[in-house]
């Protein structure tokens, strides 16, 4: 039974016709590469490393034709980086009182000029040798900002609300992750002050294995608030989709794009779970809350959730459970994400046009038996004990992202922590399925 988003009727025909299809793919496209670079940003250390991702994601999320990443510098803007079909300003520095960029974090909100000569704030003989016509400059951090990210078009353009709102977010990304970036800093500092200190004092082999144990739980610590910094920006995300989707207000088109809005933050709020629950496996604190729970609602209800982002890749998700309710007892929180990520795991590496499917079966036995099967190229025998292993990423299908390598160590380690066991195997089709089997309640 492949999962499907209710249609408008024939009588909203009107509003459909409003938003033209191009454009709502575009805007969900623009979701998702904003998804991925939210976690290729929570992978970054150093500077380069982040205005690198945000540079070309920039250009990229609003077809722009060059993209600038600025820091303030008191009342300077440093023009650090661009990414440009010629150069721009690249290594100049510019007084804030002088420029788009200045103007944008002095005020603390988003310039939008559709013709750069027509607006007073603009340094014309700045520009005049570019190829500039359009920009929009949006602030990193609307309190108290630290930078500012342009785009340019060599055409005069409108930018739209939706595209604006992409590089907005953007902005508030790179906030936390360049606060991220000084946050490695000083620890890396601290961890190269206390390695010189102990060669120093020449301590004890046990007060240096307590100094490095520290210095674990230390980064550990740093790992968990990096999380949480994380879903910050997802939270919000969140609230605001589900606040307008209540409003009772949206046309279906808005509607539409509110939903993947809200999906798109739920798949970051659910990284940032896998990254911390893995920290806490490793460390021995992940709790398992066993209450009663259905499976066969609990795989539905995983199924819905990836719905529209299957929906968005032109695939499905065909449920094959059975009428009976299959009862266990488990967290329902980390088994849902469990689920959850082996459904995502199976519409990344599966073709468009596909279908992948989650079977639930239950026994008279102690265990019941779970399975997603998707219909991508495999896992070789030799790699299918490795992909569960922290930071794993197989090379993906042409067109596909690569996920972070935290999901399916994430699955194994709270499987396990209901003393179950998961494994990976071929699927009929030849592509792959992912099997989990897991006891009734904590006595079985």
């Amino acid at each position: 039974m492949a999962l499907e988003t209710p249609h408008p009727t024939s009588a909203d025909a009107p509003r459909r016709a409003a938003a033209p299809e191009p454009d709502r793919y575009r805007y969900l496209r623009g979701m998702e590469r904003l998804i991925e670079v939210v976690q290729e940003l929570s992978l970054a250390h150093t500077l380069e490393g982040v205005m690198e991702i945000v540079r070309s994601a920039a250009r990229e999320l609003t077809g722009a034709d060059g993209a600038t990443f600025v820091l303030r510098e008191g009342d300077l803007c440093y023009y650090a980086d661009e990414d440009a079909i010629a150069p721009l300003w690249k290594g100049r520095r510019f007084p804030a009182s002088a420029c788009i960029s200045g103007w944008t974090m002095l005020h603390r909100e988003p310039a939008v000029i559709p013709d750069i000569y027509a607006d007073p704030r603009i340094p014309a003989d700045a520009y005049r040798p570019t190829f500039v016509k359009s920009l929009a400059m949006v602030p990193i951090r609307l309190e108290q900002p630290i930078g500012a990210i342009g785009n340019y078009w060599a055409d005069r353009r409108h930018v739209e609300p939706e595209e604006l709102r992409l590089l907005q977010a953007l902005a508030h990304s790179t906030s936390i992750a360049l606060e991220n970036v000084d946050l490695y800093a000083a620890l890396e500092q601290r961890v190269a002050e206390r390695s010189r200190e102990l060669h120093r004092a020449n301590r004890e082999l046990a007060a240096e294995h307590e100094a490095l144990q520290q210095l674990q739980r230390e980064k550990e610590a740093l790992s968990a608030l990096l999380v949480h910094d994380i879903r910050s920006p997802a939270d919000a995300m969140i609230v605001s989709g589900k606040i307008r989707l209540d409003s009772g207000m949206l046309s279906d088109t808005e509607r539409w794009h509110w939903q993947h809005v809200v999906a798109a933050g739920e798949t970051i709020s659910r990284m940032a779970e896998n990254l911390l629950d893995t920290a806490r496996a490793e460390t021995g604190d992940l709790r398992v809350n066993a209450v009663p729970l259905d499976l066969v609602a609990l795989a539905r209800s995983a199924a819905e959730a990836l719905a529209l982002i299957a929906e968005g890749r032109n695939q499905a998700i065909d449920l094959d459970l059975p009428d009976a309710p299959v009862e266990i007892a488990g967290d329902p929180e980390l088994l849902r994400r469990v689920l959850q990520n082996l459904l995502d795991n199976a519409l990344r590496y599966s073709p468009e046009g596909s279908c992948v499917r989650i079977a639930v079966r239950g026994s008279d036995g102690p265990d019941v038996a779970v399975a997603v099967d998707d219909d991508g190229p495999g896992i070789p025998p030799e790699l299918r004990a490795k992909v569960f292993e922290k930071y794993a990423r197989l090379p993906v299908p042409r067109g596909k992202s690569r996920g972070s390598g935290i999901g399916l160590s994430f699955c194994r380690l709270a499987v396990e922590a209901h003393r179950g066991r998961i494994w990976a195997d071929a699927s009929a089709s030849g592509g792959t399925s992912f099997r989990l089997r897991l006891p009734r309640g904590p006595g079985s």
